[in-house]
């Protein structure tokens, strides 16, 4: 994977645009503003969530066959094997010594055989090899000996100098150029798969609301149902009392009429069954009887 992206880099390929190209809806959802009713939200994070698992498929499916080509059955594995990097740079002593060559010697050296070895190289010096101190003899630089050593190690000292310094020349060159090319990319599509991971993050964890959302919207659809009902029954409630109320004083008023008729048909028969000599005899009874009653009211307040 690491290769894959070295080799997009070298060639110009901008790898923070490569993950816009994987995940191109999640840096749109991500981007957009969440100022949208329940509804409409709720239909948005369906919507991202299907793209996003859409992508990742098609992601999948790109990488797949980019592995079929790449480590296919037409690929000679034998003859061309694929380049792997080490995690790590092996061990290494005295900051460039391979600690393979030591441990290599190991057995027909021992420990300390390698480094007494290694004097080998620093014979020329003026430093004796068995005991490591300035003698007055070796010391001396007048003789030919000494000399041709002396020269001898300074030769060597500068070319390893000059090796080391156009090693570390090479080096910083390469730096700039891996840190750009490579490196400032890489960190760049890390940044934004860290940026999808949290949305996906945050998605997921409003996507757990949903459920109390949908519980939540059931409940005042039942409560606007129930309040619908009561209207409902309140009107039929109201309807009913006015029938009834209009029967019963249609009953009412129907008894009252019938009574009325009933009084004014009998008075009316009455009326006219009277003839002028009852009417007389009347008069003349009702005439003697307050006569009567004037004369008893009369005697009873001296009695």
């Amino acid at each position: 994977m690491a290769l894959a992206f070295r080799n997009l880099a070298f060639k110009g390929f901008r790898i923070e645009s490569f993950g816009t190209l994987i995940f191109p809806s999640v840096r749109a959802a991500s981007s957009t503003p969440q100022t949208a009713p329940a509804g409409d939200y709720l239909k948005k994070v369906e919507d991202v969530a299907s793209k996003y698992s859409q992508h990742i498929s098609e992601a999948v499916n790109r990488w797949e066959k980019c592995d079929e080509v790449y480590y296919g059955k037409e690929r000679d594995m034998k003859n061309f094997p694929t380049v792997k990097y080490p995690i790590t740079h092996p061990k290494v002593r005295l900051g460039f010594l391979p600690d393979s060559w030591f441990q290599a010697l190991y057995p027909k050296t021992g420990v300390t055989g390698i480094f007494f070895m290694s004097n080998i190289y620093f014979r020329p010096l003026p430093f004796p090899v068995r005991i490591n101190c300035v003698s007055s003899q070796q010391g001396d630089l007048g003789g030919r000996p000494s000399f041709r050593r002396t020269w001898r190690v300074c030769g060597y000292s500068h070319v390893a100098y000059q090796t080391v310094r156009s090693y570390y020349q090479q080096t910083s060159r390469c730096r700039p150029r891996e840190q750009t090319r490579y490196h400032k990319p890489m960190n760049a599509l890390i940044g934004n798969l860290d940026k999808t991971i949290s949305t996906a993050d945050e998605e997921i964890a409003r996507s757990s609301a949903v459920k109390d959302l949908i519980k939540a919207k059931e409940e005042n659809l039942d409560l606007q149902l129930e309040a619908a009902y009561r209207e409902r029954l309140q009107q039929v409630y109201r309807a009913v009392h006015r029938r009834l109320d209009y029967h019963v004083e249609y009953e009412n008023t129907k008894r009252r009429f019938q009574q009325q008729h009933m009084i004014h048909w009998v008075v009316n028969n009455v009326i006219q069954g009277i003839t002028p000599s009852q009417e007389k005899e009347t008069l003349t009874h009702c005439i003697g009887e307050l006569r009567r009653l004037a004369k008893m009211s009369q005697a009873a307040p001296s009695v």
